[in-house]
């Protein structure tokens, strides 16, 4: 399983509620059939920070969620708004799925390429 965790800092925001201009964006990741989990969560501690966790089964069930066409229009560029330094994809290795614990092997052994 693959993890897209993405922070947003919203600058003036002073609402927990879903900023603007992140409801389409959402709207079409959680939309893609490759996307199994989606979450978009505000912080307890800031109204300006906002956090993403996106989940796929593979590396290549993520590029495909990312590749039509609409997805690159507006998903994209919105993801590029998020903090860079705060902002990866990563492989889960350990996870407790309803109660079961799963332990996968790296598909992908030299992060990086």
């Amino acid at each position: 399983m693959f993890v897209l965790v993405a922070h947003f800092r919203v600058q003036g925001s002073d609402s927990v509620q879903i900023p603007p201009e992140a409801v389409e964006p959402l709207a079409l990741l959680a939309a893609s059939p490759d996307c199994l989990r989606l979450h978009f969560a505000h912080s307890t501690e800031s109204a300006e920070r906002f956090v993403l966790v996106a989940e796929f089964e593979s590396a290549a069930s993520y590029r495909r969620a990312l590749a039509p066409w609409p997805i690159r229009m507006t998903v994209i560029p919105w993801l590029s708004t998020a903090e860079p330094q705060n902002t990866e994809v990563s492989e889960v290795l350990f996870a407790a799925l309803d109660g079961t614990v799963v332990v996968s092997e790296p598909t992908v052994p030299e992060p990086g390429r």
